[in-house]
């Protein structure tokens, strides 16, 4: 829970700063979300990947205008980071129903055999 409030100050902070965030810095935000998406879907470490595919941007960026841009970096990294994060909040609130439900049959399949006897 404390990460999930530094990352909520670290958001408004940065969205208070009187620096003008571009469309740009949003669509490598969603660009490292996604990559987090699939990377969760095929079992790959979220923020990881959503770094690799911001590096690799940028490199090709490099390669081919000459300018590397870190801020773009940046903002591909954390939309991987928040995607990581929503993921296991979610994750973990089904965990917390299944659990629920296996120890009611626990006890259901108990007391049946409890009673049989």
């Amino acid at each position: 829970m404390k990460k999930i409030v530094a990352l909520i100050v670290v958001v408004v902070v940065g969205c208070a700063s009187p620096q003008k965030i571009t469309k740009d810095k949003y669509y490598h935000f969603a660009a490292g979300g996604v990559s987090a998406l699939t990377a969760n879907e095929t079992n790959l470490p979220e923020v990881s990947s959503a770094f690799i595919a911001g590096f690799a941007k940028e490199s090709y960026d490099y390669i081919r205008y000459g300018t590397f841009d870190t801020k773009d970096l940046v903002a591909t990294t954390f939309g991987g980071l928040v995607v990581k994060y929503i993921i296991k909040l979610l994750k973990k609130k089904k965990d917390v129903k299944i659990d629920k439900k296996v120890s009611e049959r626990r006890l259901d399949s108990i007391m049946e055999q409890n009673y049989n006897r």
